[in-house]
């Protein structure tokens, strides 16, 4: 290796060392901004194939059922809080007002029972260590910035989406041309099949949803349970964050549940526990060629870490990104630099023989 090669390749690696750490630095340090973008490109996603798919099905183009795509769930999520509005805001109503209710119910069966007056003299000294007033503000003041923040997210990755899903190909294109020329159709190749890979779970993650909404209104119905409709919809909604949301989803209906008893409470947690064992091994194996077969400790670790890095966005899209993570992983470094090289090898040994 003559003085010019040693160069060249000392400043290409310097070049990627660098480029790595400024990934890394990004991914730290703006969290929340990478998050968003890429919370946009899963709405892209969505909209484009789900242009493809009807196209493909009813032979029209997908760039003429793009606008249909993009409106139709705006309409039907419009329809159905049009019709089931009053409904889902009077329960919602009755929801607040009840869970004072199970917290002074919860109070007094506490003071019956032997460890019950202990427990709550810690949880009094540990509420009492601030001020009421200023707990309560900085609680109010806390949920009304995160909340805001995350609205004001969530319309710039839904405008970023629809952009992204106007047109594609000039985006990737521009992604493209960024990695040598040799390289370029195999990037091609791969965003497509992250791309493929990314809708086809976000279309049975809406099905596993939906399931699960009806599933939950339907048992709480059954079972004369107050709150079933905005209970199920709540359901429905945090069923969307794998491993924890369920258990989110179920605090809100214990809290209803345990004001009418406790063999209330019991029949409600049996029926969660119940759809939420049909919709693992039930709904996700029927969707499991969709679902990307995501490792479930993965998952979870994906959301302890990027929880702690950027909060709630991390949580909510962890399961994606690890799909698009796998897809890169899998075709970039496993195909491409560890078996590639091996099937190389075999090929100039059956040649030499």
């Amino acid at each position: 290796m003559n003085t010019r090669q040693l160069a060249t390749r000392t400043l290409v690696q310097s070049i990627t060392a660098t480029i790595v750490f400024l990934i890394a630095w990004l991914v730290v340090t703006n969290g929340k901004i990478l998050l968003t973008f890429f919370g946009g490109i899963l709405i892209a996603v969505l909209f484009r194939e789900s242009a493809s798919w009807i196209g493909h099905k009813t032979g029209f183009k997908s760039k003429f059922l793009l606008p249909v795509t993009i409106i139709a769930p705006f309409v039907l999520v419009g329809l159905f809080f049009a019709y089931t509005a009053p409904q889902i805001s009077a329960q919602g109503e009755e929801l607040m007002e009840r869970i004072p209710q199970a917290d002074t119910y919860i109070n007094e069966h506490l003071s019956g029972l032997p460890w019950g007056t202990q427990l709550k003299e810690n949880l009094t000294n540990l509420s009492s260590a601030d001020s009421e007033v200023s707990t309560v503000v900085n609680a109010v003041s806390s949920v009304f910035s995160s909340t805001l923040n995350g609205f004001g997210s969530f319309i710039f990755a839904l405008f970023l989406g629809l952009f992204l899903a106007v047109n594609p190909d000039w985006y990737i294109k521009g992604a493209v041309t960024l990695v040598p020329p040799a390289r370029r159709e195999r990037i091609r190749e791969v965003l497509g099949a992250c791309g493929r890979a990314l809708s086809g779970w976000l279309v049975a993650k809406i099905a596993s949803m939906v399931l699960v909404g009806i599933l939950t209104t339907l048992g709480l119905w059954a079972l004369g349970t107050d709150l079933a409709l905005v209970l199920g919809v709540i359901a429905a909604l945090l069923s969307f964050i794998p491993n924890i949301g369920p258990i989110l989803g179920f605090i809100p209906a214990a809290m209803v549940s345990v004001i009418t008893g406790l063999d209330t409470l019991l029949y409600v947690s049996i029926l969660y526990f119940a759809v939420q064992m049909i919709e693992s091994y039930v709904l996700t194996p029927m969707l499991q060629a969709e679902l990307a077969d995501l490792p479930p400790a993965l998952t979870l670790f994906a959301q302890v870490a990027l929880g702690a890095m950027v909060g709630m966005a991390g949580i909510l899209l962890a399961a994606p990104l690890c799909v698009a993570a796998m897809i890169f992983i899998n075709k970039l470094y496993v195909e491409d630099i560890l078996e590639k090289p091996s099937e190389n090898r075999q090929t100039e040994h059956e040649q030499t023989n």
